[in-house]
């Protein structure tokens, strides 16, 4: 009896082993799940998007981190190999090549981000982030208009995001609209007070508006002192031509 009994117990203790292992690998392979979804979530991996492209990019993406820009151009640019409409990589790439300096890759990466958001926005046209990231590449591109443009739309889908309406003031300030500058970059830093760099834009703005309104006073005080001296020739010119002509002189024979 007794060897049977302890054959029954060591059986026991092995099925329940083999279920805990069991469990534990479940928990493990749930966690890994959980985690490669949230990741990219937060990565803004898109459907749409050729895995191995998007694995190269957060390969660059991780690679910028550690300052390695060079191995991080690369990834990006296999990406964009892979994938030729991820726009986003275009645009990482073209950041990279700013930091090598190398400008004329830069440029062209930056017009087919550009091009390649504007293709994707044809698409869905309440994706904020590829309104902003569009922006960034017009920014880069000196076009300040169309930049305006894109943080206007981004700043519209997602009013309560501090980076848009930060972008979107400086935007506005190189576009001379400096009101509207004030106001942008007023909303960034009500939404984040933590956001130091709007502070400090929010500060050069409300010099340039200043600047700006005491321009327009000037303008408007030249104008009018124009516009007065104007009224006062032409009141002149009337008064003399109305007054009564001299009586002439009888002829002397």
């Amino acid at each position: 009896m007794k060897p049977t009994f302890t054959i029954l117990v060591i059986t026991l203790l092995l099925l329940m082993q083999t279920n805990c292992g069991s469990k534990n690998k479940q928990a493990t392979a749930n966690t890994n799940s959980s985690s490669v979804s949230t990741g990219a979530a937060e990565g803004g991996a898109d459907a749409g998007i050729h895995p191995e492209a998007q694995r190269l990019f957060e390969q660059g993406n991780e690679l910028a981190r550690q300052d390695k820009d060079a191995e991080a151009a690369e990834a990006f640019k296999q990406a964009v190999t892979i994938d030729p409409d991820f726009a986003e990589a275009h645009l990482r790439l073209a950041m990279s090549y700013d930091v090598l300096n190398q400008k004329k890759e830069a440029e062209e990466e930056y017009k087919k981000a550009a091009e390649t958001y504007q293709k994707s926005l044809r698409q869905d046209s309440k994706d904020a982030k590829a309104f902003f990231n569009m922006g960034l590449a017009y920014n880069k591109l000196a076009k300040p208009d169309e930049a305006a443009k894109a943080f206007h739309q981004a700043v519209k889908l997602d009013p309560e995001n501090d980076d848009y309406q930060y972008e979107l003031g400086l935007a506005l300030g190189h576009v001379a609209q400096y009101l509207e500058a004030v106001m942008a970059l007023q909303k960034a830093i009500d939404i984040n007070p933590d956001n130091y760099r709007a502070q400090e834009a929010l500060e050069k703005a409300k010099i340039d508006l200043q600047r700006w309104q005491s321009m327009v006073k000037q303008q408007q005080e030249i104008a009018a002192r124009r516009q007065a001296a104007g009224n006062k020739n032409e009141n002149a010119n009337t008064s003399t031509n109305t007054s009564t002509p001299p009586t002439p002189k009888p002829e002397v024979h």
